[in-house]
């Protein structure tokens, strides 16, 4: 099934060039209509669409349409796909494969795609995936000083973009990468502060980059309420959800919600009974946030877990959830066996996707059902070299041909 999808991918692509070629040379020929150019090569993937367009000069127009590289985003978005990280020598290395979809007892084997790499040591941070975008920060030493200078990346052109540094004296900075889908516009969140002695490291600074604008500069906004993001955020709909704590080192405290078009923050309190810690998943749960969490007191999820919490917001108004528990089917101690396994998200069929932080001899991605209450354990090959590294795991992923400029 591989070789033949390559072939076709291959003759497609060989037939684009032929046609475009063909065009270059008949001037006086019929054109073919735009939108049929663009139903083939909309069935391309994403690299033969980087080979096309270096055929021509007309090509190439045709291929860096705004309007093409939406509707190619868009058919995207109905075959969803996982994208890995894997960091190795100081390294970040990217692979993709298919986002399976009601997987069964016969989605067992997967073969990855390879994509780039970009450098990534221990002071690098990834701040956000949107849209088939990530972001990532490193702390570099410029002028004698440690500054936080944020890139922007997409694994399918394998374009790395540099953006502005942050411009602040403090010595901690998290950033989120955020997207408003009204505007259609990308933003960059980023919160700076400082450690002190008595366990306080709320937040003091945030600041705002809007990609897209014609001068890139980093301006400040007020928050009501001080407070220091503790794991990784959603964008669901134009907000980002993150956990957060306020003052003292305590433990998560509050859901932070910022509208990214506003760029207003709104706190969420938790329902009565509600634990949150490190090893919660925020998750889209049809486009409302939701919480899953494991009935282990450490949040780890291994083949002892006897059952997953799911607590979905409401009312952010009213600070109301609801409460589900999902009790995991007998076999689950032997497909997850001694795997330590983290949740990673919830896809659009209402799989939940659990995954190793760290890769291990066998590199498995397993996704539970709760409405059939089945668990399917899919093997990701050729991982070998990645063996003990750290790996993110990302959902939802969609291919993105437009290439990466500061006018985004």
């Amino acid at each position: 099934m591989k070789t033949r999808r390559h072939h076709d991918s291959e003759d497609a692509l060989t037939i684009s060039r032929q046609s475009l070629t063909s065009i270059d040379r008949r001037e006086n020929s019929e054109p073919i209509p735009t939108d049929l150019i663009f139903e083939i090569l909309l069935r391309l993937p994403a690299k033969s669409i980087a080979r096309c367009r270096c055929v021509s000069k007309l090509w190439s127009s045709i291929l860096l349409r705004h309007d093409f590289t939406e509707l190619f985003l868009t058919r995207s978005s109905t075959l969803p796909q996982l994208l890995f990280s894997f960091e190795k020598s100081s390294e970040l290395f990217f692979f993709t494969t298919p986002q399976i979809q009601n997987p069964d007892e016969n989605s067992s084997l997967v073969s990855p795609s390879y994509h780039f790499k970009v450098p990534f040591d221990r002071t690098s941070q990834i701040c956000g995936h949107v849209r088939g975008l990530l972001c990532l920060t490193h702390l570099k030493v410029l002028k004698g000083r440690k500054e936080t200078v944020p890139m922007i990346c997409n694994p399918s052109t394998g374009q790395a973009l540099p953006l502005p540094k942050v411009k602040t004296r403090r010595v901690k900075v998290r950033s989120f990468l955020v997207y408003d889908p009204i505007e259609k516009l990308f933003k960059l969140l980023s919160m700076t502060w400082q450690c002190y002695g008595n366990g306080e490291k709320n937040c003091e600074e945030y600041q705002i980059l809007t990609l897209g604008t014609q001068t890139l500069s980093w301006r400040m906004i007020d928050c009501c309420l001080p407070h220091h993001p503790a794991h990784d955020g959603i964008c669901i709909d134009g907000c980002l959800y993150y956990q957060a704590m306020v003052g003292r080192l305590s433990g998560i405290s509050t859901i932070v919600c910022f509208d990214v078009r506003s760029e207003k923050f709104r706190f969420v309190r938790k329902a009565r009974g509600m634990l949150l810690y490190g090893q919660s998943a925020l998750v889209n749960y049809e486009g409302r946030l939701g919480a899953i969490q494991s009935d282990e007191l450490h949040g780890i999820i291994t083949g002892q877990t006897r059952s997953l919490e799911l607590w979905v917001l409401v009312d952010a108004e009213k600070h109301e959830w609801s409460r589900h528990v999902y009790a995991l089917p007998p076999m689950w101690n032997n497909v997850v066996a001694e795997a330590e396994l983290h949740i990673f998200g919830r896809t659009g069929t209402n799989e939940i996707v659990l995954s190793r932080r760290y890769s291990s001899d066998t590199f498995y991605v397993f996704y539970y059902n709760p409405e059939r209450n089945t668990i399917i354990r899919v093997e990701i090959q050729g991982m070998d070299e990645f063996k003990g590294r750290r790996v993110h795991t990302f959902l939802d992923h969609v291919e993105d041909v437009k290439l990466l400029h500061y006018n985004l």
